[in-house]
């Protein structure tokens, strides 16, 4: 009777690499990016097709697969109907509707955190109980994050980064308890509009429940430094676009710049489309974008 003959490890590694050697030189065939990060869409981008009722958020899963391809989505409560946002039913009916059209929901946008111990006015406006609320529906989501900003009082700055992780470590504390993250979007004032502030307040909290999100658009001052210094705290990218020039990069700022410094800081999660300009309709809008963020990925 004759055997198989039985291969040793090392002639076994030898012959999967040199079969991967052939395969990679098929034509056509290219290596997958070692960038490992996966561009995501927020429904923010078409708030004007929600606000004319020209898109139902329930449709809003299937819509974005078909026609952008993509499949990490994040619901904005702003574009939930008001009436329905402490309906379980109806965020439940979301979430299966995400699971149908093979989307996943990954965050949830929601509202400012007032932590100037009323010496201050936020710029956006959120009761404290409506801070748990959001964690709460972004649980029955199924989402893994709650995107906040958070108003700092103005003048010295230890004290208000103090003052900030104060008032974000209870909400971190309840979001542990639910599975979720915090993650913290610049914005709202102008302390947080400063990337470095915001890596400080997550060096006073030391929070595993409480990261941030950078985004490019709500930063002020050198947007690439302040990029940079979010980066050891980031969960998850807001990729904000607002107008293009004729070849299609953004006008504002330089992404490949900025993906270069957020793959050199190894992030490996959801660079999420945010479109927030006026000269091209919504979906033209995301289109573009979703194409810069790739060549600047391919660039990488």
């Amino acid at each position: 009777m004759t055997y198989p003959l039985l291969l040793t490890r090392r002639d076994f590694l030898r012959g999967t690499a040199a079969a991967a050697t052939a395969f990679t030189s098929v034509p056509g065939w290219a290596a997958a990016p070692s960038h490992a990060m996966t561009i995501g869409l927020s429904q923010y981008s078409l708030r004007a097709l929600f606000a004319s009722k020209q898109l139902d958020p329930l449709d809003y899963p299937a819509f974005a697969r078909k026609e952008f391809g993509l499949t990490e989505l994040d619901f904005w409560e702003g574009g939930l109907p008001p009436d329905r946002l402490d309906d379980d039913s109806y965020l439940s009916d979301l979430r299966r509707r995400a699971k149908d059209a093979g989307t996943h929901l990954f965050l949830l946008m929601a509202g400012v955190v007032d932590a100037t111990g009323g010496t201050g006015k936020a710029t956006k406006k959120a009761k404290p109980a409506d801070h748990v609320r959001s964690i709460e529906r972004c649980a029955v989501l199924g989402c893994q994050y709650v995107r906040f900003f958070v108003s700092a009082a103005a003048g010295e700055r230890a004290a208000a980064v103090a003052r900030c992780a104060e008032s974000l470590a209870p909400l971190a504390d309840r979001a542990k308890a639910s599975g979720i993250t915090i993650a913290i979007e610049p914005g709202a004032s102008a302390h947080t509009q400063d990337g470095a502030f915001l890596a400080e307040i997550m060096q006073q909290l030391r929070h595993a429940h409480c990261r941030l999100m950078p985004d490019f658009g709500k930063l002020r001052g050198d947007i690439y430094e302040g990029t940079r210094a979010m980066m050891p705290y980031a969960s998850v990218i807001s990729a904000k676009t607002h107008e293009f020039d004729a070849a299609g990069n953004q006008v504002e700022f330089d992404y490949f710049r900025l993906m270069k410094i957020i793959a050199t800081a190894g992030f490996k999660g959801i660079v999420a489309i945010e479109w927030e300009g006026k000269k091209l309709e919504p979906v033209a809008g995301v289109h573009a974008s979703k194409k810069l963020i790739e060549r600047a990925l391919a660039a990488l």
